[in-house]
């Protein structure tokens, strides 16, 4: 009995994670959508434009990170259902892969951040507010996430885990634990504190003898930034849970691939609330979504055309 629920278990967490992860993507294929028709289409500030640019960013790291886990929880599921064997260098590569679309989502926030740091600290120097700049900093988080997570391909420390029937790295491995805890998780935490505590110093100590445009805009950028800490704060408080089962596992020595399940599922739930949460965050961003929401609504004519025809026979009775 005991084995028939961890079997049924085993097979609903990755099933759930294809729904979710699915949800998640056409999500952020939307409003990538949204995003890229409203910029081609709209003379907009370069302000706006880098603004939308780092959503654009983080939006397509939703997706990847999405698309990426529905195809390997396609692949547990058909190992459970077939006891099918994946190990390939594909396999390998793609838990390769899936470990850059992870680390540049975390570093799309520190971008984000950075932005906001040379916009507010460093504001004179004005070629760090260059539309392209950002343009550009996104391969480049792509090419240096490629880079930092080289090693644990080129050492053969992403393994294939025949119960989860996916490569990954196996948590016994103390090498790859310590290099995704601290390169994946506790470096762009560290990262972003350190960046949004020196604006909020500098923001503090500019607040006198300004003009009152310079505080408000000084109130505003504080508003954004507490918002941004927000959200950075839910997106790694989710991720606490699978940091703690990666830890349990190393330390117990156990090699539960339920935790790797339960990990992504937490994941893809995730993903969605980030979708939700980077529009509610982002003024610029919740006002073209609103606006685009608004502008496709579909207005009955039905009631239209009865009254203009009730106007009609009123006009020739009298």
């Amino acid at each position: 009995m005991n084995n028939e629920t961890t079997l049924t278990t085993d097979f609903i967490l990755p099933l759930l994670t294809v729904i979710h992860g699915s949800i998640a993507s056409i999500m952020s294929a939307i409003i990538l959508f949204i995003i890229i028709y409203h910029q081609h289409n709209n003379r907009i500030k370069q302000e706006e434009r880098i603004n939308l640019i780092l959503c654009v960013n983080i939006y397509l790291c939703i997706f990847l990170c999405s698309t990426m886990l529905i195809l390997l929880n396609i692949q547990t599921l058909l190992g459970d259902l077939y006891d099918l064997n994946f190990d390939s260098t594909q396999c390998i590569f793609s838990g390769y892969l899936n470990l850059i679309f992870i680390y540049t989502l975390y570093y799309g926030f520190v971008t984000q951040a950075l932005y906001r740091l040379c916009r507010i600290v460093y504001r004179t120097y004005r070629w760090f507010q260059v539309y392209w700049l950002y343009i550009i900093a996104v391969p480049v988080q792509f090419i240096i996430a490629c880079l930092i997570m080289s090693p644990l391909f080129i050492r053969h420390i992403i393994i294939y885990i025949p119960d989860l029937y996916q490569c990954f790295i196996p948590t016994h491995n103390s090498l790859g634990t310590v290099w995704i805890i601290v390169f994946m998780y506790g470096l762009p935490i560290l990262c972003l504190l350190i960046i949004y505590i020196h604006i909020t110093i500098d923001i503090r100590q500019q607040s006198t003898n300004q003009t009152l445009a310079v505080k408000r805009r000084q109130a505003r950028d504080f508003v954004v930034i507490r918002r941004i800490i927000i959200l950075n704060s839910i997106l790694f408080t989710l991720g606490v849970p699978g940091m703690i089962l990666l830890i349990i596992n190393y330390v117990t020595g156990n090699e539960l691939t339920l935790n790797y399940r339960i990990t992504w599922l937490s994941f893809e739930l995730s993903m969605i609330l980030l979708s939700i949460l980077v529009i509610v965050m982002t003024p610029q961003l919740k006002t073209i979504v609103i606006s685009k929401w608004k502008r496709n609504r579909v207005i009955p004519l039905a009631p239209i055309v009865e009254n203009s025809g009730q106007i009609r026979t009123a006009g020739t009775l009298q």
